[in-house]
């Protein structure tokens, strides 16, 4: 008996060219003075391809990096799941002041880039070369010595393997 974990669903965009349904890769890019940066193109065109709308919703994530979504995603992924709890929950109003409180919507310029407040930047500690990460419905954006860090500390959690159903 095969187990799939996850499927990339594969489907065709321009003439002759695949593209996935998902964010992937890992890009580098650099952050101009003003806070601007350029959102990589194969994260573009799924966010054109997969949700005819390249507006992204940033926030901070429990990791340290900036986690940005499409905002179909963030209604689905984020606020559905808030919405689920108590408004008195503890719990939820963590996560608001967290998350969705710092959330500002994004859309690229011309150029492709999207203006991250300086909030943002300072919470992430991205300074000019910043990394971009693929994920199934988000990316993430990455001062370079903390995804270092964090990958070591994921490999270690992976080494150990998947907990016990």
């Amino acid at each position: 008996m095969s187990h799939h974990y996850f499927s990339l669903d594969l489907f065709v965009g321009k003439p002759g060219r695949l593209l996935s349904q998902m964010f992937q890769g890992e890009y580098k890019n650099t952050m101009d003075g003003k806070g601007r940066i350029n959102i990589p193109a194969s994260f573009r065109e799924t966010l054109r391809a997969r949700y005819a709308d390249e507006h992204v919703i940033v926030t901070r994530d429990y990791d340290g990096c900036l986690r940005a979504y499409p905002p179909k995603e963030w209604e689905q992924s984020v606020l559905a799941s808030v919405r689920r709890l108590d408004i008195n929950d503890p719990y939820r109003r963590s996560y608001e002041r967290y998350v969705v409180s710092p959330a500002v919507s994004c859309l690229p310029d011309k150029q492709g880039r999207i203006l991250l407040p300086a909030t943002l930047r300072e919470y992430a500690e991205l300074d000019k070369t910043v990394l971009f990460a693929g994920g199934a419905n988000h990316f993430e954006i990455w001062d370079i010595e903390r995804r270092k860090t964090r990958i070591k500390e994921d490999l270690a959690i992976l080494k150990k393997g998947p907990p016990s159903c």
